[in-house]
């Protein structure tokens, strides 16, 4: 029996699942990645306004780094300052399967704990 071409049957079948599960894994790294530089993105600037919080200047600081604001949520009181942030970013690979973005969402507060300032 001539058995060559059971291997090519294989390799053709499993191809486009192995391409899929690589897109797959490329757009979540890019979903997480964007996710971790929006929380420090946020990190750092409840750090740089501490002292003299005031929404317009986080916004500022947000749209100065690229982040969308148009659902930003910031509450400053005395002890602490607290940040809601999310928006839509484009899928690469996912519009193939129906996936057109992902929402990225951060939700951060900044204390002020032991003189230090820490974040929640």
């Amino acid at each position: 029996m001539n058995k060559h071409g059971q291997t090519l049957i294989l390799f053709v079948i499993l191809i486009p699942i192995l391409l899929g599960l690589a897109a797959f894994v490329i757009d979540v790294g890019f979903m997480v990645s964007k996710r971790v530089e929006l929380k420090e993105v946020s990190k750092t600037i409840i750090e740089s306004v501490w002292e003299d919080a005031n929404e317009e200047k986080i916004r500022d600081l947000f749209v100065k780094n690229d982040i969308p604001v148009e659902h930003l949520e910031v509450q400053i009181t005395e002890e602490s300052i607290y940040l809601v942030n999310d928006y839509e970013i484009d899928s690469i690979f996912g519009s193939v399967i129906g996936i057109d973005s992902y929402e990225i969402k951060v939700d951060i507060t900044g204390k002020m704990s032991n003189q230090k300032l820490v974040f929640e």
